[in-house]
């Protein structure tokens, strides 16, 4: 099943929607979200590249870069293109999850890994703040509910690792000038 299709709280469309600033809005899936984002923030004036070492470490063509989150390391074929990124990610929890991510598509270890997607429940600021901290890989879905408990100031949902990178890939693809 593709990202587009799965159903989301409006706790969480509004969080969303407020870290990009755009006015809240209730959506009834994740990809009814998605194309209201990237229609309204250009997501790509972000900068996916932390000036400090993080969680989330990607090599790419012998360089070593830090992201703010395992979302922008899922973005950055879409960034800097014709390249493969190799991204290697600390849990929150502990344990690594590692991908390849080329424009045409992601391949990831553990199989069962998953991509938390979310936002602050309460509080405007940078996306690096509002958002970064809730885009996690976790080894299981069971580890993303143990994480889920101990971090009640998020609402997220918990995607494959091949729905987060459509999902990203959208964001950054579509933009405001691609709104129809």
């Amino acid at each position: 099943m593709s990202y587009e299709g799965i159903r989301i709280t409006e706790e969480l469309s509004e969080s969303l929607q407020r870290v990009v600033g755009n006015p809240p809005r209730q959506h009834a899936t994740l990809g009814e979200l998605v194309k209201d984002m990237a229609r309204r923030a250009n997501l790509r004036d972000e900068n996916p590249i932390s000036e400090r070492p993080t969680r989330h470490e990607v090599e790419v063509d012998g360089e070593i870069l830090h992201t703010n989150c395992f979302g922008d390391a899922l973005a950055l074929p879409f960034v800097v293109r014709n390249s493969t990124f190799q991204v290697r990610s600390e849990s929150p929890l502990g344990g690594e999850i590692r991908a390849t991510a080329t424009p045409a598509g992601v391949e990831g270890s553990p199989p069962d890994a998953v991509v938390s997607f979310g936002a602050i429940r309460v509080g405007e600021g940078p996306v690096q703040v509002t958002a970064c901290p809730y885009i996690n890989a976790f080894s299981s879905r069971a580890d993303y509910e143990r994480w889920v408990g101990a971090t009640p100031e998020a609402v997220t949902i918990a995607l494959s690792l091949e729905d987060a990178f459509a999902l990203i890939r959208d964001l950054v693809a579509i933009g405001p000038e691609g709104a129809e």
